[in-house]
């Protein structure tokens, strides 16, 4: 197998009922080669979408905050996440329709997939197409194996070991989003991104992954029973008729049932948490129901009002009614009969109901545009009515659902304490045994917490040996691609920046290895020594040379920047153009968020791309400004018609 991986290049994007999007119910955008550069004001939903797209191709939503420790655990960590997202950004009556829908390719594989924003680990279509034109989609019995059918060919086309790893990359390694996850000063994350951006086998990296988990695990046990002996060892020096510390031979029992209680109180907030919204959507549904007569009281006076006004009577909600289901409100009867015998009466200039005589004549455009609003208003608040009460049935599962984990989780630690009821912490034992069987006791204690810590540090030892030679790999990869690898970051990253840097491996501890940064011949180590967009900026670089680095050729693979230019100043601005529109014209892509503003970064990156290379999409087209946006949207169009008018002019 290549060293070489291929990674996703996205060719189209559809986005269903993403709620956000209000004046653009379905997104349906081609993305050229190049870069695609959605472009709005504060709060359109920018990072949703990249969000969205992620979730697409992942099946998930990287966490904010989380703490990242292992590829084969960073998807399943974040599941739970996922599954709530979107929930907020998309309306209660559209959570069965909320997709989204991306065509991309793989090495010579084109795959479209569908999948809803609420199912992370399902899709509801599939579709493989090779380089001849066949489909090559494994037959599923339903989304779940369509989502595993997926996992297992694209990560054969990738060139990967692990959908995990896939997984990794693309959120680690592709996408600079909100999180601001700064892959360069991350020591857990930047040691995966090495053993599978310079070439190693995959199978290398899930091995390295997990010897350096073994070895950490072993080191702590063996400094827990180091601790357990220097405790014991001390209460025998200091033994002498006092009362004998707590037992802590069973150390590693104290912590599964620390591990029990924590997964106990995470159950019990989560249940609470989903309380809360339950009673939170109850009370907005009175508070909507209430609107709701106060709007039908309004409708029915002013129909009253207007009736003398000559208001049309099948403007009465009654009569709507009717003429919608075809059934009279009033005896259940139905059918084309009801509906004729109504217009009759209504043609007849009488009643309806009581065959009274009705005003003749055409009603006020007053009258109807009255009627018209309190009618819209109406529709409006019995869609909000119908969502709160999906709301609320959704809800009141998941309550029982979490109301079944939490007691799930209470029945598990209850259970734990009554096994471990004899050694699980309790009262001093009083020194009342007789002194030596007291020393007797304490003695063993420590015997056997030594015995631990030999056969810990021993673990250890063994685990140590069988990374070595990984880790000897991975020296010698770096050392094979160091001539290629480095030029590209130096490169990219002093377009930015515009000062000499290096960046060369080094271990950082005895399981990881990571990049040292050197800044004009200083030694960079710590985030605070750089800027923010410093920080930012050189990040994103070194995706983008890892990116360039570790693919094939002739692969235009994709990343994803949600771009941090609030912290630039005019200057750094051009630069980050520039860097972005260097990497595109190499034959990558990138899709971007970005702020449409007055800057100079989208600028400069149109005079380097040009309308060849660059597409810009204006997102205020999306979504409803807000009062402030929609008095200064002339500002908007100035500034999207200055990038649009650069982007013409270098045209081919």
């Amino acid at each position: 197998m290549s060293g070489k991986r291929y990674l996703p290049a996205i060719e189209h994007i559809e986005i269903r009922d993403l709620s956000l999007y209000k004046n653009k119910p379905i997104v349906d955008t081609e993305v050229r080669s190049g870069v695609f550069c959605l472009a709005g004001a504060n709060g359109l939903g920018k990072s949703s979408f990249l969000a969205a797209v992620s979730f697409g191709l992942t099946g998930i939503v990287a966490e904010p905050g989380r703490k990242f420790s292992l590829t084969q655990d960073f998807h399943q960590e974040n599941l739970q996440y996922s599954s709530k997202y979107f929930s907020g950004r998309v309306d209660e009556l559209h959570r069965s329709t909320a997709e989204i829908t991306l065509t991309f390719l793989v090495n010579t594989n084109r795959y479209k997939v569908t999948r809803n924003l609420f199912e992370p680990e399902a899709l509801t279509n599939l579709s493989i197409i090779n380089e001849a034109g066949f489909e090559i989609t494994e037959e599923c019995s339903d989304d779940k194996a369509r989502h595993l059918a997926y996992a297992k060919q694209l990560t054969a086309d990738c060139r990967l070991g692990s959908f995990d790893q896939f997984v990794f990359l693309q959120h680690f390694i592709l996408t600079f989003d909100e999180r601001r996850e700064l892959l360069f000063w991350n020591s857990a994350a930047i040691n995966p991104a090495l053993y599978l951006a310079f070439g190693l086998d995959p199978g290398d990296e899930i091995r390295a992954s997990e010897l350096g988990s073994l070895i950490s695990k072993a080191d702590s046990n063996a400094r827990n029973a180091q601790w357990q002996a220097t405790n014991a060892r001390k209460r025998l020096e200091e033994l002498g008729g006092e009362e004998i510390e707590e037992d802590l031979e069973y150390i590693s029992l104290l912590e599964e049932h620390k591990l029990l209680l924590s997964d106990l109180n995470n159950k019990s907030d989560a249940l609470t948490q989903l309380q809360d919204e339950e009673n939170d959507a109850r009370i907005r549904l009175a508070e909507l129901s209430a609107t709701h007569h106060e709007l039908r009281t309004r409708y029915d006076e002013e129909f009253a009002h207007r009736l003398t006004d000559h208001a049309d009577v099948r403007m009465h909600p009654t009569i709507r009614s009717a003429f919608t289901t075809e059934t009279c409100s009033v005896c259940g009867a139905a059918g084309h009969a009801v509906i004729a015998e109504i217009e009759r009466k209504i043609k007849s200039h009488s009643c309806p109901l009581c065959s009274s005589d009705l005003p003749t004549g055409n009603p006020s455009s007053a009258s109807m545009e009255k009627l018209k609003e309190l009618d819209d208003a109406l529709n409006e608040n019995q869609e909000k009515i119908d969502g709160q009460r999906a709301r609320i049935n959704r809800l009141r599962g998941e309550v029982q659902t979490a109301a079944e984990a939490f007691q799930a989780a209470r029945s598990a630690a209850e259970a734990f304490e009554r096994e471990n009821d004899r050694i699980l912490p309790k009262a001093p034992t009083a020194a009342t045994e007789g002194l030596e069987e007291q020393r007797r006791v304490i003695e063993a204690e420590r015997q056997a917490a030594m015995r631990r810590r030999d056969e810990s540090r021993s673990r250890r030892d063994a685990y140590r040996a069988q990374l070595a030679p990984i880790q000897a790999a991975m020296t010698r990869a770096y050392s094979d691609a160091e001539l290629k690898f480095v030029p590209l970051f130096r490169d990219l990253a002093k377009q930015f920046l515009g000062l000499d840097l290096d960046v060369f491996l080094e271990k950082q501890s005895p399981t990881r290895h990571g990049l040292g940064l050197v800044v004009q011949n200083e030694r960079r180590r710590r985030t605070t020594e750089l800027s923010e967009s410093q920080r930012f900026f050189l990040d994103i670089a070194l995706r983008m040379a890892l990116v360039q680095h570790m693919t094939e050729a002739d692969s235009r693979a994709t990343i994803y920047v949600d771009t941090p230019e609030g912290s630039l100043d005019i200057a750094y601005e051009a630069r980050a153009g520039k860097m972005f529109g260097e990497f595109a014209i190499r034959g990558f892509n990138i899709i971007m968020t970005a702020n449409i503003n007055a800057s100079q970064l989208l600028v400069r990156l149109a005079e380097v791309c040009t309308a060849d290379h660059m597409k810009l999409v204006r997102m205020t087209d999306w979504a409803p400004l807000t009062e402030v946006q929609a008095d200064e949207e002339v500002l908007f169009d100035k500034a999207y018609s200055a990038i649009e008018k650069t982007l013409a002019a270098g045209q081919k």
